[in-house]
């Protein structure tokens, strides 16, 4: 559970713990210091952070040094910041990171005012600096019309803001590297503004790049550059029948796995050839990357 300046209460029904600010639900992450602890089979109590470095090679993931996809249910009580995410390169040169980061996001619940942030409104950087400059990000920045079960990829470089009564699921590929222009002046408990990130943004951002919306996502594959996802709905069981790890992340429905209780919130993670059954899912999200 992660708690945000902009986060809500409608995860609690997800983790049954009161949280008022409570912004993600990490079902998989990888990431030191925030990653997930595995609940059952031979590694039960350890981390993916951990038992990635022993078994990446075993699951061809060797060229990664982190578990390369995050997944989360997101939730926004208010708008989150006008922001943008480095590419491959420009994380290697400000971050010594190999990777970027790329998202997608698909709507369990529609935002209160029926749009999201995306793109720019600017033909040059230097006009978005003068906005900066001038407080006009919000004017600057693209809106996009937004209903529920539809589909958004965020690529690196492009400007955007998920809006307040989102509810997605999101799934994130690389490093986890934010740089935001502007946070409506929001403060921390503690009086202070959030940092913003203007240098490496203006570095990071592409004008050209908008967000391409996929309307009411269907039960296809979803194919980005560097991962794919999928939902289902209504399955009693399921087999990996592909060559990649995939991460089956449970939105609505019961189940167990290996005397484990599955309940909405909780992820599995599954190798080509393994499978689960004897379950209800009502609604699944399957992700896995693409080579």
């Amino acid at each position: 559970m992660h708690e945000t300046i902009w986060g809500g209460r409608g995860l609690q029904k997800y983790v049954g713990e009161q949280a008022v600010k409570l912004g993600h639900l990490y079902m998989v992450n990888g990431h030191m210091g925030m990653s997930n602890k595995i609940l059952n089979g031979s590694h039960k109590g350890r981390t993916l952070h951990d038992v990635f470095e022993l078994q990446k090679h075993d699951w061809n993931m060797s060229g990664f040094e982190e578990f390369p996809l995050t997944i989360a249910l997101v939730n926004a009580s208010e708008n989150l910041s006008i922001q943008v995410h480095p590419d491959d390169s420009l994380a290697e040169r400000l971050e010594n990171k190999r990777i970027g980061k790329t998202e997608s996001w698909f709507f369990l619940e529609a935002p209160v005012d029926g749009w999201i942030y995306d793109g720019c409104r600017c033909n040059s950087k230097k006009e978005v600096m003068v906005a900066v400059s001038q407080g006009r990000m919000e004017e600057i920045t693209d809106r996009k019309i937004i209903r529920s079960n539809d589909y958004v990829c965020i690529e690196a470089g492009t400007l955007h803001a998920m809006t307040r009564g989102s509810m997605v699921y999101e799934i994130e590929y690389g490093s986890d590297f934010t740089y935001r222009f502007y946070d409506y002046g929001r403060k921390d408990e503690k009086g202070k503004e959030r940092q913003l990130h203007v240098d490496k943004a203006i570095q990071a951002i592409r004008l050209e790049n908008i967000p391409r919306v996929r309307r009411n996502m269907g039960n296809d594959w979803i194919t980005e550059q560097n991962y794919e996802i999928r939902r289902i709905t209504g399955i009693k069981q399921y087999r990996n029948d592909g060559n990649e790890l995939e991460c089956l992340s449970l939105i609505c429905g019961s189940g167990s796995c290996q005397g484990y209780e599955i309940n909405p919130g909780i992820s599995i993670i599954l190798l080509p050839g393994e499978r689960i059954e004897n379950i209800d899912l009502r609604e699944v999200m399957v992700a896995r990357l693409t080579r």
